[in-house]
């Protein structure tokens, strides 16, 4: 793991210095080693649009299954459509961004440019009243946009809205309902981790503990879901199974 986080953050800084060609070669490299990483494909997929490089839509959509509520993975699909004038896929793109984001300026701006107004979104209506504190209200717009559709960050987002609440049981009960329609989803994969940990099926926590890591080494970008359903003791544990036994001295 320190050689993978040793190589994106070397990737990162050379995206940072506009050096495309050697961010994609080190997150390349990164990506050998552990292929799900969330923030090797991050930087991957910056470097691609930044190229030109046609893969940049792939990555950018691998990004969005790992983590659907991320909007700047569908922000940079919005972008690879427009490079290539295809405005109707754009403005989808953008849509689902700023409903992820809604107070997000950068994106509400690039909507508007598009379409002229910010078009009706449940969706965003619901996010919204989760970021400015009316959790009830979000979840209960969340619940009745689940029963009407499919849809990876509304189920998501009802998780996080179930347990800020205070509804935990209700939340891990759908859990592993959504971990079974949204296989790749970092956030659902750990809620399923702390059912099988309270439940003591301590192996296939941890195996989902160990995927988990595989997409976000060391669980930084995820650490406020670790927070959110209590995986810290399980997570202390996983990780000191991994460690050698110290040598006697």
């Amino acid at each position: 793991m320190p050689q993978i986080l040793d190589l994106i953050a070397e990737a990162r800084s050379a995206a940072l210095a506009s050096r495309f060609d050697t961010a994609a070669a080190l997150a390349n490299r990164a990506l050998a080693a552990s292929p799900t990483c969330l923030s090797a494909l991050r930087i991957l997929a910056w470097a691609q649009l930044e190229l030109g490089d046609d893969r940049a839509l792939g990555t950018f959509q691998q990004c969005a299954e790992l983590e659907p509520e991320d909007a700047l993975a569908w922000v940079g699909q919005a972008i690879w459509y427009q490079q290539r004038l295809d405005a109707a896929a754009a403005v989808e793109r953008w849509v689902r961004a700023w409903e992820l984001e809604p107070h997000n300026q950068a994106i509400r701006r690039a909507l508007v440019a598009l379409t002229g107004e910010l078009p009706e979104s449940p969706l965003a209506d619901a996010i919204g009243m989760l970021r400015n504190g009316y959790l009830e209200e979000g979840m209960l717009m969340l619940r009745g946009l689940r029963s009407e559709r499919q849809d990876a960050a509304i189920e998501l987002a009802l998780l996080s809205a179930l347990s800020a609440i205070g509804l935990q049981r209700e939340g891990f009960d759908m859990a592993c309902g959504v971990h079974n329609r949204y296989p790749r989803s970092i956030k659902a994969a750990l809620y399923v981790a702390s059912i099988e940990d309270r439940a003591g099926r301590t192996l296939r926590s941890r195996e989902l503990l160990a995927r988990a890591e595989h997409a976000d080494p060391g669980l930084t970008l995820f650490a406020e879901v670790v927070r959110e359903v209590g995986l810290e003791p399980a997570l202390d544990l996983h990780r000191a199974s991994r460690t050698p036994a110290a040598v006697g001295r």
